[in-house]
């Protein structure tokens, strides 16, 4: 019997950017002992997300994060990258406050899926939640993080849009499309206090939630600043598209997903050249990558670093 393979949108973006990438990652299951900032901040949002959408309080996995994030992050990392916990607090906060009626009945928090692609393919995946809207259409709803807000043209034309609409049909339902949660990764700014004492009236990059909590910490009504909390929303911070899908872009995007994933079936194991370019930037692999271009020894890096993981997952440690 032929072997199967588990496919998921992670590993057909990975080797469609850097061959040397999925071979670190998938091959050889190489994870960073550390995640980066970004990573760590998208996980905690998410985790705290997905608790808050099934009804239990997102305070326990933020606290657990804030108290490990504060014992193991220097405080130079901090003063470069920012306090993340205040800064999710505050999101996480206003979120509750903002989305509080939001219209949508939850089917599922954290969907997984195991889904039949092709011969010898499986792809697997999960939704951060399957709703229904107020007017019963049902949608996968996608919770991303953003210091700025993605364009529609990038939200309709990727392959986790066209993925999981295709999934969520493959379950015996007709969604709609998808439903993007995007969240501004940013805490919320606070009037600046003048030298008289005074608030100053110059509009802030922040929320009405964030604003008034401000006004009342200084003993004072929010419902005096008329001209201060009208020039604040909650729309700066997080905004719900409702993507629709046709049918022949998810049958277009899913067509390439089964080209990529024949390619990763036949040479996934022996294909590891470099796909060099800026993106290595911010590569998790770049120190092992240009050691090893350069003719270092390698294994210092990589148990300094790197640890290897068997079993894959979300970075949340659910799996994605």
């Amino acid at each position: 019997m032929a072997e199967i393979i588990k496919i998921s949108n992670s590993k057909i973006t990975t080797w469609r950017r850097c061959h040397r990438e999925f071979n670190y990652k998938y091959v050889q299951k190489l994870r960073p002992r550390k995640k980066g900032i970004a990573l760590s901040r998208g996980s905690i949002i998410h985790e705290c997300i997905e608790a808050y959408d099934s009804g239990r309080s997102w305070r326990k996995p933020f606290n657990h994060f804030s108290k490990e994030f504060y014992k193991n992050t220097m405080k130079d990392e901090i003063v470069e990258f920012g306090d993340i916990p205040r800064m999710v607090e505050e999101l996480m906060e206003n979120y509750q406050v903002f989305y509080e009626e939001d219209g949508l009945h939850y089917l599922g928090n954290e969907v997984h899926f195991e889904l039949p692609l092709m011969e010898g393919v499986v792809v697997e995946g999960y939704l951060d939640a399957l709703v229904e809207d107020e007017k019963g259409d049902i949608w996968p709803k996608e919770t991303k993080t953003y210091k700025k807000d993605p364009d529609y043209d990038f939200l309709l034309l990727n392959t986790q849009s066209a993925l999981y609409t295709w999934a969520v049909m493959e379950m015996g339902y007709t969604p709609k499309g998808t439903l993007w949660d995007i969240i501004k990764a940013k805490e919320p700014s606070v009037p600046q206090i003048l030298a008289s004492g005074k608030i100053s009236q110059r509009a802030v990059d922040s929320t009405p939630y964030t604003v008034a909590k401000f006004l009342r910490s200084q003993g004072l009504n929010p419902d005096d600043y008329p001209d201060l909390m009208g020039k604040v929303s909650f729309k700066n911070y997080f905004q719900r598209h409702k993507v629709r899908v046709s049918i022949p872009v998810v049958k277009g995007i899913m067509g390439d997903f089964k080209s990529t994933a024949q390619e990763i079936l036949d040479r996934g194991p022996l294909l590891c050249d470099r796909n060099l370019g800026k993106g290595c930037a911010w590569c998790d692999y770049k120190p092992l990558c240009q050691a090893e271009l350069m003719g270092l020894d390698t294994e210092f890096i990589r148990k300094k670093q790197f640890e290897v993981v068997e079993k894959e997952g979300r970075v949340n440690g659910k799996g994605k």
